[in-house]
């Protein structure tokens, strides 16, 4: 009972803001950093194929295009991080069930396992805190899931919810559904950790070989004086070394779709 008060005491509230997982907004700091970052590199690019400041200069909105894929990134990486830590809710609640609690406050001490296991400025906790808080101003527990599901992009979240609010209206047996998908998406995700244990070694592999070739580069430049002087500063050279650019961007493309296995 006293850990049911104080989840209430935690539920009342102004709402805080909803974040829309499908997306992601880089604070000012962020984009210094990842523009620095690139433009360095975007210099190393311009001093090894064509020995120019001005190519550097060509190169930089590359850097910025570039923020869509790096922005793609960070949402699957915060997706996964709240796929695994709702993993560990919903095999919480499950538990909780099984020890007599009504669905409700099954959910309420699962959020205290979510703090003890991840911590209070996680985002699974944030979420919870959120849901909690939609219950106490007397919103239903399945429409809160339901509007996770929905900012989340995470099927497994968008499969329990739609789950829970069927067993929910048709008076199902809730205890058996929520542990029935609980070991589902625990199952599932333990494949998923198989395979990336399997792919991450790939994509180190994968990670040193898109830097080889400009080691190769500065290696020869370095021991062979003017070896690509005829390279640099004419219509030839800056056409074979942009097609030999474009084929790289492509091989690296190729290579990440190729690594991006979904389970």
């Amino acid at each position: 009972m006293k850990s049911n008060k104080k989840s209430n005491r935690m539920a009342r509230g102004r709402l805080p803001p909803e974040t829309d997982y499908t997306s992601y907004r880089f604070s000012g700091q962020e984009i210094v950093q990842y523009l620095l970052c690139g433009g360095v590199f975007m210099a190393m690019v311009s001093w090894l194929f064509y020995d120019s400041v001005i190519a550097w200069i060509f190169l930089m909105p590359f850097v910025v295009l570039s923020l869509k894929d790096k922005e793609k990134a960070e949402c699957q990486k915060r997706k996964r991080k709240l796929e695994i830590e709702f993993r560990e809710l919903i095999l919480s609640v499950s538990s909780n069930l099984q020890a007599g609690y009504s669905v409700e406050n099954a959910f309420q001490e699962a959020y205290h396992d979510i703090v003890l296991l991840y911590g209070k400025e996680s985002v699974m906790a944030a979420e919870m805190r959120l849901i909690l808080r939609k219950v106490n101003n007397n919103e239903q527990l399945e429409s809160a899931l339901t509007d996770l599901a929905g900012r989340s992009g995470v099927q497994d979240i968008r499969d329990f919810a739609d789950i829970f609010q069927i067993a929910k209206r048709g008076g199902g047996d809730m205890r058996g559904i929520i542990t029935n998908t609980a070991e589902i998406i625990g199952d599932k995700q333990e494949i998923r950790r198989e395979i990336e244990t399997v792919v991450s070694e790939k994509k180190l592999e994968q990670q040193i070989m898109r830097y080889i070739p400009f080691f190769i580069i500065f290696y020869i430049s370095l021991t062979t004086k003017g070896y690509f002087e005829s390279l640099y500063h004419n219509i030839f050279g800056w056409i074979l070394m942009t097609g030999v650019l474009v084929v790289y961007a492509a091989a690296c493309r190729i290579s990440d779709k190729i690594l991006d296995i979904e389970v």
